[in-house]
């Protein structure tokens, strides 16, 4: 809990439940016996002894960033390096964070972290994959390669690579101290838009970039946004406070940054 920055109360046996909205953790067997409590304010999570722990935490996680609902899209924003970092939305909300150092242990999270929220759904998610540009060329197509392997019966997938520059500059993970710098140059990511890429383009996107009009002019508009946000840091560090402290979406956020784009090109 404290990894994640979950503020928490242990309580003994018998103990009333303060009168505020929370979720209480507990097992299934004592759940019963558990009263004195404000209906309107209090949910719980039980967990039953023969289910796995590690997928008890992730639903709860689940349900104290995102709130319970029939959720329909993932977006994971990596990092790409000897050291990888990757930072997940929930139908735009913050999920959470890790850090990685091989392609093999990000996939098996990606994996079972779809597995945990598909379970669930009656519909099929939506994944977003934004993945760092900077390093080699190999890396980025290996990985790619991999998520259509993997997922590979699956329609709904949209990957876009993103520009790197200066994503590393900021060191907000000087702020928030349960991320690591990887995972912070993930979650600036996040809030870049990138170039789509597909089955068809993604192996020839660094051959395109030379020579493709369209292309060209993509990159162009991505630097242009990217220089934006980094000549307004204060509008940068306020949208991901408001997005770690789950206040605003990541569409929201976007909303926000073509807001004050506007303000600032055309102002009053």
């Amino acid at each position: 809990m404290k990894r994640l920055r979950i503020p928490f109360t242990v309580l003994n046996i018998g103990q009333r439940i303060p009168n505020i909205d929370a979720l209480v953790l507990t097992t299934l067997k004592e759940v019963f016996n558990i009263n004195n409590y404000n209906e309107r304010k209090v949910n719980f999570v039980p967990y039953k002894e023969e289910e796995n722990f590690e997928k008890y935490l992730f639903n709860f996680l689940k349900i104290y960033q995102c709130g319970f609902k029939e959720y329909s899209k993932l977006l994971f924003s990596i990092d790409p390096g000897e050291t990888i970092g990757m930072i997940v939305f929930l139908d735009g909300m913050y999920f959470y964070s890790k850090t990685f150092f091989t392609k093999e242990d990000l996939l098996t999270d990606i994996r079972k972290c779809i597995a945990n929220i598909e379970e669930e759904s009656r519909n099929e998610i939506k994944l977003i994959f934004k993945i760092g540009r900077g390093v080699s060329y190999p890396f980025i197509l290996e990985f790619i390669t991999n998520i259509y392997q993997i997922f590979q019966k699956k329609d709904n997938i949209r990957i876009y690579l993103i520009n790197e520059l200066k994503s590393s500059k900021f060191k907000f993970h000087k702020i928030f101290k349960s991320l690591s710098k990887h995972e912070a140059s993930a979650l600036i990511l996040a809030l870049r838009k990138g170039v789509k890429v597909d089955r068809d383009t993604y192996q020839k996107f660094f051959e395109l970039k030379k020579s493709d009009k369209t292309l060209k002019k993509q990159l162009v508009q991505e630097l242009n946004e990217i220089s934006f946000l980094n000549r307004n840091i204060d509008l940068l560090k306020s949208l991901i406070i408001d997005l770690l402290h789950c206040k605003i979406s990541i569409d929201r956020a976007f909303d926000i940054i073509n807001q004050e784009q506007v303000l600032k090109q055309y102002p009053e």
